[in-house]
């Protein structure tokens, strides 16, 4: 998978049109919107809306060889729920895999439903320490597929990957 890198200071960020989204290509289910990156700053970006899905799968690869060594990162999803959103009610999955293969991916999961009408968001998918024995492409993945309730809503402007604070 290609990517688009854009470095600020230590954060990395892999914009929407750079994700594998499911169905993304489909006008009924998703369409893309141009904004802002954020309030101080001119430059648009596309970020993908949710018009109906009911199989949400959201992801993308990033090679840690770009990053400082003996650092520690997360991973996370910029995103934001409409007023209107809806299906919510089902809590989304988020999947990290680390490149090294011995440990298992850190899953968890979270109710998006309290954000809904809110400002934008920060999801993690996980975290890391990057060792030059874990050095290579670590995978992550915001999905829910197995209720087929359908959702609505929302809409994904990028994966960041910065360091943890």
């Amino acid at each position: 998978m290609q990517y688009t890198l854009i470095i600020y200071g230590q954060k990395h960020m892999i914009y929407a049109r750079d994700l594998s989204i499911a169905w993304s290509d489909k006008d009924e289910y998703w369409s893309w919107l141009p904004l802002r990156y954020d309030i101080s700053s001119e430059k648009l970006v596309d970020a993908a809306v949710l018009e109906a899905v009911c199989w949400l799968d959201v992801n993308g690869k990033f090679d840690t060889r770009e990053l400082t060594l003996e650092t520690t990162y997360e991973v996370v999803y910029v995103v934001k729920l409409e007023d209107t959103a809806s299906g919510w009610n089902i809590p989304v999955n988020l999947k990290l895999t680390l490149p090294d293969g011995k440990k298992r991916p850190q899953e968890r999961s979270m109710c998006l439903k309290e954000h809904i009408g809110k400002r934008w968001i920060d999801i993690s998918a996980g975290e890391f320490v990057t060792s030059p024995d874990n050095a290579g492409e670590i995978s992550f993945s915001m999905y829910e597929t197995k209720s087929c309730c359908w959702k609505r809503g929302l809409f994904v402007k990028c994966v960041e990957i910065r360091p943890k604070n």
